[in-house]
């Protein structure tokens, strides 16, 4: 029987990279990365330990941006999002708009909680981050 993997997964890898300078001088420096890999949750698309919050004022505008996803994008190319919330695609209302890696509400109603996932293919993966949005009414 195979055994059951964790809930988390943190990677971490350390590199020595070097290369020349100028006047044929060689330098090295160590570089360090991490990486957490959660599974989803039953039936959703998302680690419910993994995602980010917003707060958001009933009729302002809001942004949500799709987070810490700077490595995953190609120099010179717009990176290609999708956006879903509840995990399902979703045909956006005309002041829901998006910009790079921006959903943007023009006029947040209260039918915009809950939680928003952002998707990117990155090769032969695909990047999520899921926002949890709430909301709350005219200064408070």
């Amino acid at each position: 029987m195979p055994e059951a993997l964790p809930q988390h997964l943190q990677l971490s890898w350390l590199w020595k990279l070097c290369g020349k300078g100028n006047l044929n001088s060689t330098y090295c420096m160590k570089v360090s990365i991490s990486l957490t890999v959660g599974e989803n949750d039953t039936g959703l698309c998302y680690n419910s330990k993994m995602k980010y919050f917003e707060k958001a004022e009933l009729s302002k505008s809001k942004e949500i941006s799709c987070p810490e996803i700077e490595d995953f994008l190609f120099p010179f190319r717009e990176p290609e999002i999708l956006w879903y919330k509840e995990c399902k695609s979703k045909t956006w209302r005309s002041s829901i708009v998006f910009k790079k890696d921006t959903l943007v509400i023009r006029e947040v109603r209260e039918d915009d909680i809950g939680n928003y996932t952002c998707e990117l293919k990155y090769g032969f993966f695909v990047v999520r981050r899921t926002t949890e949005l709430t909301v709350t009414g005219m200064n408070g």
